[in-house]
């Protein structure tokens, strides 16, 4: 199940976390209408103050009176710009009102535009990383426990889901039709032809005849006695059984003698016979009608054997279900592995400079490109997304978002517009 995450670290699920969100907005409402009731008061202080000063004659009367009567036109001119952003003021569909929810394509086309000129500027963003080690950070970050520990889940995670979609019985089908359909295209013998050739080349047959003679000698000395048994069963009555052991004892010191010497002299007689039968096999496979025909027969019955198909998918359905289990254990081996492997590439990426100058400017080249190449598809996203939206909602969540700033507006345009009308009050006077 997704996980969200609160403060501190918690996790929390996905109906907490909407919980949450919306106790966010009641706070950032409460807040709003908190913060209106500032500029609210300030506008009846102004009334309050211009009815008790009204026609008195009393000189101080005059500059309280001058600054109430200008301190409400200010309030009263400053409620109105910041109401007609969001809505028609007193529900009076004047012109050029409720700008946001009227407007609010034009203002997200723009929002869109502002963003790719100075944001996604390829220049800007070259800049910027320019300065940026990404490189030490993504070192630091690996040799953090909390690093480590989110590439080894995200790691598992992505295995599991990849396990979990090859199980699928339907990706099964595909996969199966898939395989048969690439399958019935490729010339079989030919392949194995050139896959020989590979191996030969270079001596990497070698290499392996190397690993199944070593593979060998291990079988063989470790089935010693069930190869005696076996010997014993299969002797006549009237050989003794002590020259049924002599007899095996000097037959397997010389199979492993001779098999350790194969392993051993890279120049062995019988190395140099095995090549020539792997090329030999491998021109035979290329060319010969015979092994072709015969590498058609073996295609044609893979694809015709749905008991071997059968088998192969229960095999790997064992192997999914083992991984899927480590990965759920808490002390799961994969990620185990997986940790171990981030830190020797941690290791070895903080001490090597070339490679993290090298990381640096690919990182850097990279999102340079990803940016210049996507950089309409990503302001358009912008401006489709706003198009979307409500207007009534946009104007919402933008005045929950600036709202009580603006109140600022309606605060100063009040209190400045009091100091104006003294000081016109002054001119006249003086």
């Amino acid at each position: 199940m997704e996980r969200h995450h609160g403060w501190k670290g918690q996790s929390l699920s996905p109906s907490k976390a909407l919980i949450q969100v919306a106790l966010t907005q009641q706070e950032r409402e409460h807040q709003l209408r908190r913060m209106k009731r500032i500029p609210l008061l300030l506008l009846l202080m102004m009334v309050v103050l211009f009815a008790l000063t009204l026609n008195r004659p009393e000189t101080w009367a005059t500059w309280v009176h001058a600054f109430s009567e200008a301190g409400m036109i200010g309030a009263l001119a400053d409620w109105f710009a910041v109401v007609a952003l969001f809505r028609h003021p007193l529900g009076i569909p004047i012109p050029h009102t409720a700008i946001i929810q009227s407007r609010k394509n034009e203002l997200g086309d723009a929002m869109a535009r502002f963003v790719a000129d100075h944001f996604l500027d390829p220049e800007v963003v070259r800049s910027k990383l320019k300065n940026v080690n990404l490189a030490a950070y993504t070192v630091n970050w690996l040799q953090s426990k909390k690093g480590r520990a989110s590439v080894a889940n995200l790691g598992a995670a992505v295995m599991k889901w990849a396990l979990g979609a090859l199980n699928e019985q339907r990706v099964k089908k595909f996969l199966s039709k898939l395989g048969k359909r690439q399958l019935k295209d490729v010339s079989l013998a030919p392949f194995l032809g050139h896959t020989l050739d590979w191996l030969v080349r270079d001596g990497r047959h070698q290499e392996v005849l190397t690993q199944m003679l070593r593979y060998a000698i291990v079988v063989l000395h470790d089935n010693r006695e069930s190869i005696r048994e076996r010997v014993q069963q299969k002797s006549p009555w009237w050989i003794p059984g002590f020259v049924d052991d002599r007899i095996l004892q000097q037959m397997l010191q010389r199979i492993e003698s001779q098999l350790f010497e194969m392993t051993l002299d890279p120049e062995h007689p019988m190395r140099g016979q095995f090549s020539t039968w792997m090329e030999r096999l491998a021109h035979n496979l290329k060319t010969s009608p015979e092994h072709r025909q015969l590498g058609e027969e073996f295609k044609q019955k893979i694809l015709e054997n749905d008991a071997l198909q059968d088998y192969l998918y229960g095999m790997w359905r064992e192997l999914t279900e083992r991984l899927e289990k480590d990965l759920d254990h808490p002390n799961s081996k994969v990620r185990e592995k997986i940790s171990h492997w981030l830190d020797g590439v941690a290791q070895e990426l903080e001490h090597d400079e070339e490679i993290q100058l090298w990381i640096n400017g690919w990182l850097a080249d990279a999102m340079v490109v990803i940016v210049e190449n996507n950089r309409a598809q990503i302001s358009t996203l912008i401006s489709d997304t706003v198009h979307s939206w409500d207007g009534e909602d946009t104007s919402r969540r933008v005045e929950l978002a600036i709202g009580r700033d603006l109140q600022f507006i309606r605060i100063n345009g009040t209190l400045v517009g009091g100091l104006v009308g003294l000081l016109i009050h002054a001119v006249s006077l003086f």
